[in-house]
């Protein structure tokens, strides 16, 4: 392997110019600026230069990582969980199963069945 070749595998992985003004770019959104504008004061106040699409982008992936816990975000916290509920039997369901509907259908008793062989 060459020498190139090894120095581009592994690092760090991408982050985003953006990261560190999430904050920033929330209270923009919260006083109801519109991603034009975020992004021309972005370029004002921090001094980086980016495509309107580039904030809004960045911003909604963000949010979508903090709803759903992304794993960079949110702490590991498997061993303070039990992976299964110890009393799941005592506690009650939320929604109970439904019954299976009585069918209408009795079965015949055969000996009352008249087998005189008329048939028509």
């Amino acid at each position: 392997m060459t020498e190139t070749a090894q120095r581009k595998r592994g690092g760090r992985a991408f982050h985003s110019v953006l990261e560190s003004h999430f904050d920033f770019i929330h209270q923009l959104r919260q006083r109801r600026k519109t991603w034009k504008e975020i992004a021309e004061l972005l370029l004002t106040e921090k001094g980086i230069r980016v495509t309107l699409y580039a904030p809004y982008r960045f911003y909604r992936r963000q949010l979508r990582r903090h709803a759903k816990g992304h794993r960079e975000i949110v702490e590991n916290n498997f061993q303070s969980q039990p992976a299964r509920p110890s009393v799941a039997g005592s506690q009650p369901q939320s929604r109970p199963a439904p019954f299976a509907p009585k069918p209408d259908f009795k079965r015949p008793d055969r000996a009352k069945i008249n087998n005189d062989g008329d048939f028509t």
